[in-house]
């Protein structure tokens, strides 16, 4: 709040009941403080890098979008590539709070810390993972444990600022691909944006 201003609004969501059908999410996109369609984009932060510094990076879902290309772009500079959801079969992308955000057309991701950890790669990655879904994934054990490393959440929170801070300091307009069932809405929302300006 003390730094430099940036060009465009931000807006910083905490909301509740994801667990129940996306209660929260769903309550503000029906509901927004300023119009989804001036909303640049949503950047959904469901986790981060627990367990460490991570060589990769993904997001829930095999969507394809502008957004998630500027991800991939500030990830790079971090010397981290881009691995897609290895389970979108999962739903993933349907069940966390950036999709009431996309069914409107807002871009919108919902960030996943990679599995291809510095201290142990994919191998102790995919360990940490099954061991968390088989026994804290949706389970009272859910919760903060000791041996949490925070350099990788340091590394998440420093390239998605950096996502962040591009779109709130540019006229970017991100937008779905051209195959994209949200593509229309944005489309929409964009004329809509241009209208209003001209």
């Amino acid at each position: 709040a003390s730094g430099p201003r940036p060009e465009r609004s931000l807006l910083f969501l905490f909301v509740a009941a994801e667990e129940k059908g996306l209660l929260g999410s769903e309550y503000y996109a029906a509901n927004p403080l300023y119009p989804l369609s001036r909303t640049v984009g949503v950047i959904n932060t469901d986790s981060m890098g627990i367990y460490g510094p991570a060589k990769n990076f993904s997001i829930s879902g095999l969507v394809k979008l502008e957004l998630l290309d500027m991800l991939v772009e500030e990830g790079k500079k971090q010397g981290r590539y881009f691995a897609p959801d290895p389970r979108p079969e999962a739903g993933g992308f349907f069940r966390s709070d950036h999709f009431p955000f996309a069914k409107e057309g807002v871009p919108a991701i919902s960030f996943r810390s990679g599995n291809d950890l510095v201290e142990g790669g994919t191998e102790r990655g995919n360990a940490i993972a099954a061991e968390y879904t088989a026994k804290r994934y949706h389970q009272p054990d859910d919760e903060w444990q000791p041996g949490w490393n925070y350099q990788g959440v340091i590394q998440d929170a420093r390239l998605l600022h950096a996502l962040g801070w591009q779109l709130a300091n540019s006229n970017a307009w991100p937008n779905w691909s051209q195959d994209s069932e949200f593509r229309a809405a944005r489309d929409e929302s964009a004329a809509e944006l241009a209208a209003s300006l001209a």
